[in-house]
């Protein structure tokens, strides 16, 4: 009787993946790295945005608070135009001085500028950039004067308190855009009304 033994298969044969395992681990890598992709895009605008936001911030409470102080000090309120106002303040030895607050239609920005003139291009402190023309062509900023019971006043000898309407805009591309919109009011402690 003869017995016949098998030959062992080598067991040492590479293993290898189907076309189908491929292509369904690629889809899910594709989807994986989508998704990392989009969260990275959307973590970047909202750190632009963030930033963006940060240093409007700044900038409009800094031109804030030298406005306040000017206006708060003012012994005489001129209002200009909608954007531009001039304000006279006493100086600690007995004299005065004209600063006007603008806004610039050429360069979007809110200024300070010793004088009584906003076209004076010497001495001119930019307080805020990006403050844009707005819907319907008015400026970013706008001035109301108002009297001592808080109505509108319709002359600057009845003005007691100054209101200012601000809308400060950020864009860096289309992928970050920040707006802000700030209204404040400051009474004129000095000026004595008509």
């Amino acid at each position: 009787m003869r017995i016949s033994r098998a030959s062992p298969r080598s067991s040492a044969a590479p293993a290898a993946f189907t076309l189908v395992e491929l292509l369904v681990a690629v889809g899910l890598s594709g989807f994986v790295l989508a998704g990392v992709l989009a969260t990275t895009v959307e973590l970047t605008r909202s750190g632009l945005r963030v930033t963006n936001y940060a240093e409007m911030d700044s900038q409009v409470r800094r031109a804030l608070a030298q406005l306040e102080v000017d206006l708060k000090a003012a012994s005489n309120f001129k209002l200009n135009a909608v954007s531009d106002i001039t304000v006279t303040v006493p100086k600690s030895d007995g004299t005065t001085a004209q600063y006007t607050y603008a806004w610039s239609n050429l360069t979007y920005s809110f200024f300070r500028v010793p004088g009584a003139s906003s076209a004076i291009f010497s001495g001119r402190v930019e307080l805020i950039k990006g403050v844009p023309l707005l819907a319907g062509g008015s400026p970013g900023v706008a001035f109301s004067r108002l009297d001592r019971l808080g109505n509108v006043a319709t002359t600057d000898g009845a003005t007691k308190s100054v209101q200012v309407a601000l809308t400060v805009s950020r864009d860096v591309g289309l992928a970050a855009k920040t707006t802000s919109t700030v209204t404040a009011t400051f009474t004129l402690r000095n000026k004595r009304t008509s």
